[in-house]
Parts: C-alpha cells; sequence; structure tokens
C-alpha cells in the first residue's frame, strides 16, 4: 500500500489515506496479534487445553482411540483414517493431481483457460468485430475512473444562443422546472437566472464561477434523501434526460446539460477535446464539425464547444464636423444613448406596502434599443435649446462582436466536450479519436489526435492542427498510471523480500504464483454484481496480492518445516495443504465478511467486489496451484 501514496494528480488527496491508515492498522494488529491475542487466549482456553490433554492421555493409556481420532464419514474419506472433512476433502482433491500427469495438465489448463477468460471480459469491448462504440457487451466488464455516485443533490444548466433576452431563457428553465416538479424523487429546486448558482468544486473546475448573461439560466435540484428512495441519482439523472426531451424538441436553440455531482476529482468535461493549431478560425470550423460527429457516440449527452456565435452589435459613429457645426459634443451622444439604452432614474415613488421607496427611472422598449431607426430619431439639444436629430451629426454601423479568445499555457485553444449518462468516457473517447485521427474535415485541417499514452502530451499548433483527449480519460490514465507502477513496485518489493527470505530466485516465483490467479474471481465478479472496473477495483487488487501472497508463504513454509522433519516430497505438500487448509478458509471467510458491508456502496463497492471475488477465487486455487507447483519444481531439480 506504501506505494500508493506517489499517485500524483488531484487524485493524490483522495487516496492518500489508503497508504497512510492501512499500514499503521496492520501493524496494529500484528501488535495485537503476539502480545494480546497469545494473553487472552492462556486465559480463557487454559483450563481446556488441560481437561483435553489428560482425557487423550488417560484414552491412549487405556488403549482406546481419542474421539478426535475417530473416522469421518465423509464421502470422500471412507476407506481413510482422516477425521476432518475439511482435510479430508482437501485430500482427495490434490491426491489425484499429484497422482497423474494427465490430471494435473488437464487441471492446469482449465485454470489457464480461467484465466484467460477473466481477462478478455473488460477486453472485448476493446477488439469485438462490431466496433468499441456502442452498449456495453453482455459478457463485458466496464472500464471507468470512478463509479456514478450516488448523490442528494445535482445541477441543471440552459444554455441558449448568445445575444437571446433574459425572458427568453426564462421560458425555457420554466418549462425544465416544470418537468422537475413532476419527478416524484425531486425535493425542491432552485432557479437562478443570468448567472450561476453557488460555486462547489466541480463548478469550478468547469469555470462557472465566470458564467453569467441574460443567455444563462442554472438549476440546483435537490433529491429526496438517498436512504428513502430506490432509484441511485445516476438513473434519476437519465429519467431528467429522457424526461426534457419535449423541451428541447420545443427550443430546439437551447442547451440543456445535466451535471451529476463526481464522486473523484471534478474534471471540465468527462470526454474532452481541446484543438490547438495556427488559424484560430480554422479551429472554429473544426469544433463545429467535431460536435455533429460528438452526438454519433453512443451514451454521450451534454455535447457543447466553446465556438459562440456570431453576435450582433451596432456602433455609432459621430461625424465630429457635423457635430461641431451643431453645437454638439461627443460625449454628449454617449450619454443620450446610455440614458435611453441603460435607463436614467427621474424619481421615486412611495407606497404603503412597501417600506422602501422605489425608483422611477426611464428607458427605451427593449424592442427599440437595438432599432437602428429609433436610435436615430433621438433628439439631443444643444447650448442654443435647439433639438437636434441624431440622424444629422452620426450613423449607425452594423458588426459583429469580436468572440473570446480561449488559450491554454499561451496556446491558442478550442474546446469540445460532452458528459456520459451511458457507458464509459474510456469507450467514447477511443470511439472519437478512431473517426477523427488523421481525418480531413470540411474546414480544410487535418487534426493528428493524441494525449492517449501514460505520459501527458503537451500542444503544438505552430504548425500542425492538434486534437488532445483530456476530461476524464486524461484523469484515467494518470491513476491507472500511478496505481499499475504502485502495483509493479509492490510485487518487486514483495520479490525482493521473499528472495532475501528463501535465499532462492525460484521460490518467490512460485509463491507470487498466486496473485494472477485473483483475477479470476476479480473480472467475472465485477461482471455479476453488474459493478464496473474502477479505480477502488484497482486499489482491491493490490490489496488481494498481499493477501493471497500470505497464504503461498504460510503454504511453502509449512512444507518445508514437514521436509525438514523428514517427511517425503508428496507427503509434505500434502500435508501442508491440508494442515493449512482451515486457516485459510477462515481467512478468506474473514476478509469476504468484512467487504460485504461495502458492495452496495456507488464509490467503494469496486473495491469490495475485487477483495470478495478475487478471495475467494486465489483461495480456491491457491490451495492446489501453489503445493503443485512447488511439487513440479522439485521434481524438476
Amino acid at each position: 500500500f506504501i506505494p500508493m501514496a506517489f499517485v500524483t494528480g488531484m487524485m493524490g488527496p483522495f487516496m492518500r489515506p489508503i497508504p497512510i491508515n492501512v499500514p499503521v492498522a496492520m501493524l496494529a494488529s500484528l501488535f495485537i496479534a503476539y502480545t494480546v491475542v497469545p494473553w487472552v487466549a492462556r486465559r480463557v482456553l487454559k483450563g481446556k487445553a488441560m481437561r483435553a490433554l489428560e482425557q487423550a492421555e488417560t484414552l491412549e493409556d487405556q488403549g482406546r482411540p481419542h474421539k478426535t481420532k475417530r473416522i469421518c464419514r465423509f464421502c470422500l474419506c471412507r476407506g481413510s483414517d482422516d477425521t476432518d472433512p475439511l482435510r479430508c476433502a482437501y485430500l482427495a482433491t490434490v491426491k489425484p493431481l499429484m497422482a497423474s500427469a494427465a490430471k494435473r495438465n488437464i487441471f492446469f489448463l482449465i485454470v489457464v483457460g480461467l484465466l484467460i477468460g477473466a481477462m478478455v471480459m473488460p477486453a472485448w469491448q476493446f477488439v469485438r468485430p462490431s466496433g468499441i462504440n456502442g452498449p456495453l457487451s453482455p459478457l463485458g466488464v466496464e472500464l471507468k475512473m470512478l463509479p456514478n455516485d450516488n448523490t442528494n443533490t445535482m445541477l441543471l444548466q440552459v444554455d441558449m444562443p448568445a445575444g437571446t433576452a433574459l425572458a427568453a431563457t426564462d421560458q425555457v428553465a420554466r418549462a425544465v422546472a416544470a418537468t422537475l416538479a413532476k419527478h416524484p424523487h425531486v425535493d425542491n429546486y432552485q432557479t437562478f437566472l443570468g448567472t450561476a448558482a453557488p460555486i462547489d468544486f466541480a463548478a469550478l473546475v468547469r469555470g462557472d464561477l465566470l458564467k453569467k448573461g441574460e443567455n444563462l439560466e442554472q438549476i440546483r435540484v435537490n433529491l429526496i434523501d438517498k436512504h428513502h428512495r430506490d432509484d441511485a441519482s445516476h438513473d434519476i439523472a437519465n429519467q431528467f434526460d429522457a424526461a426534457l426531451a419535449p423541451v428541447r424538441a420545443a427550443f430546439p436553440t437551447a442547451r440543456i446539460k445535466i451535471y451529476e455531482t463526481p464522486p473523484g476529482p471534478p474534471v471540465p468535461s468527462q470526454v474532452l477535446a481541446e484543438l490547438y493549431g495556427p488559424d484560430y478560425d480554422v479551429l472554429r470550423a473544426s469544433a463545429l464539425e467535431m460536435n455533429a460527429v460528438f452526438h454519433k457516440v453512443y451514451g454521450l449527452t451534454n455535447v457543447d464547444d466553446s465556438v459562440t456565435a456570431d453576435v450582433d452589435s451596432f456602433r455609432v459613429r459621430v461625424d465630429a464636423e457635423k457635430a461641431m457645426l451643431a453645437g454638439v459634443a461627443p460625449g454628449q451622444v454617449a450619454k443620450l444613448l446610455r440614458d435611453y439604452v441603460s435607463g436614467f432614474a427621474i424619481g421615486t415613488l412611495h407606497t404603503v406596502e412597501a417600506r422602501e421607496p422605489m425608483n422611477i427611472s426611464v428607458r427605451l422598449p427593449r424592442e427599440q434599443r437595438a432599432d437602428p431607426a429609433t436610435l436615430m430619431a433621438l433628439r439631443i439639444g444643444n447650448a442654443q435649446g435647439a433639438q437636434i436629430p441624431l440622424s444629422e451629426i452620426a450613423r449607425v454601423e452594423r458588426e459583429v462582436e469580436t468572440k473570446p479568445l480561449r488559450g491554454r499555457d499561451q496556446h491558442a485553444q478550442v474546446i469540445v466536450g460532452g458528459e456520459m449518462l451511458q457507458s464509459s468516457p474510456v469507450y467514447a473517447v477511443l470511439a472519437l479519436d478512431k473517426m477523427l485521427d488523421a481525418q480531413k474535415l470540411k474546414s480544410g485541417a487535418t487534426f493528428t489526435t493524441g494525449n492517449l499514452g501514460f505520459v501527458e502530451a503537451q500542444p503544438k499548433d505552430v504548425v500542425d492542427y492538434t486534437l488532445l483527449w483530456g476530461g476524464e480519460m486524461r484523469l484515467t490514465l494518470d491513476v491507472f498510471r500511478d496505481l499499475g507502477s504502485a502495483f509493479m513496485v509492490a510485487l518487486v518489493l514483495i520479490y525482493l523480500l521473499l528472495t532475501a527470505y528463501y535465499k532462492s530466485f525460484m521460490l518467490p516465483l512460485i509463491v507470487m504464483g498466486a496473485i494472477p490467479l485473483t483475477l479470476i474471481g476479480v473480472f467475472p465478479g465485477h461482471w455479476a454484481t453488474g459493478q464496473a472496473f474502477t479505480a477502488t477495483s484497482m486499489i482491491g487488487v493490490i490489496a488481494l496480492a498481499g493477501v493471497v501472497v500470505r497464504n503461498s508463504l504460510l503454504l511453502i513454509d509449512f512444507i518445508l518445516d514437514y521436509r525438514k522433519q523428514g517427511y517425503g516430497l508428496e507427503e509434505a505438500v500434502m500435508e501442508a495443504g491440508a494442515v493449512r487448509f482451515r486457516p485459510i478458509l477462515l481467512t478468506a471467510l474473514a476478509i469476504i465478511a468484512g467487504s460485504a458491508i461495502m458492495v452496495t456502496d456507488p464509490v467503494f463497492g469496486g473495491l469490495a467486489v475485487s477483495l470478495i471475488f478475487g478471495t475467494f477465487a486465489s483461495t480456491a486455487l491457491t490451495l492446489v496451484v501453489i503445493p503443485l507447483l512447488y511439487l513440479l519444481w522439485q521434481r524438476s531439480r
């Protein structure tokens, strides 16, 4: 667990408690096992042990068998003097495999087949003939960074085209709110018109702090407490998405997005394409084309881009010469327009109902504020008291407002992103990468995709056009790179420790041979429970490495001890497995029982599934595979 402390990025603080608390807990348990447990056992079992020993000695003196030596009636033990059903069952399983090379080879082939089959379950989505895009295969295991959390809140956002009036945005938001109000799991909601909702960590990463304008509205939805409803918040988000289809059809220019609270480090978008290149206009045109491609991907929703629509503006240019002849200063024109467009106060109104007086302001009606004819008809007074029509000293020019430039690390950037309500961002990104890599777009640009390796790529926008994948995909690669590195470091440390302990290079490999066996249970377990294989699942695999190595270590130690006592090779192997079968089984049951409480947790369910099913499979196979591997190794020497 200690190598997990070196996980980088935002995921590091999320995982930091594990490499700190687990070693401390294990050291504490080791101390208790060697001090408190022996003392308690001596106090509790002292009388029982002495009575059992005296009874055994008395029966042996009388020539009668001790009661623990009675012949077991377990079916596999008939004809044997073994008394323990578990021991008897183990020997009945191992003896034929040790005696027959054919049976042993068949057994190993079955184990290898199970291992390959388990590995294919998460890999099939990538290599299946139908392609990676589409629903998960029936026997497939989904891969993703973190599972969907079950929270009590989510955020809906309404984006209208730039320049949309606040009343039009509010009309869409009211339709969305009316749909939400009908859902049985919605407790309450609050709308924020023209501004962002209160900022949380996820909203801060998305850039909501800078969002404002008449074309924006956010709705914070509070759900019924998760303990009082059957549906998870992710399922409710899917229900919202389906229920909002009529609203999207009624307002085709509106972009209605659903944002769930992330269970881990937030990202701007789960699926995020960052476009870089020398020509910003080409980047904008390419982003609009890619936006359409994004809609072809299964499970991808909330598709949006950073390209802003053209917004017309009117610029009033004052003819300085005509204004001077008319006795009007340019500043007077600016004040006149500001007063009639923005409004100016002319007094206050006092009413009986209101505690404070209300301001009275005058401004042009909304529909006339952007009407050039109305603006030019305004009159402005000069020093002589004459009212000069604005059309005599100025003219109106229609222009397109300058669009904002987005950048990252001094590189011009345009983004296209979306959220996954179904499937995993991993599959969406790889499907899009295949569609867009080295494909010439209508804009004339050919993008080279990248940033899908374990080392983050940097943009090159001097000559070439580049598409770098960010969002959750980048976070997933970084986390699994760090966890994979931690796992490899842990394996190396285990091997070095065992090599120093056994003074052998081969024996540690046999001991560590139980580690791959955990995968036979891990991936089928995720499939059976409907869980995705996530970063927490990977943590469970790392934890299993230590558990199964300990079981193998005990088996090998007992075999070596029996060999020193003069047992033959086969007898020592069988006796060691039979003796350790019950303790190893009890250890496995303890791990399974302790992990069972986490199975239903939306975030740590993958950790529990890895521990439960990995322990079950590795325990069942380690007790047979490891002794057989040791037996074959000794026979070959």
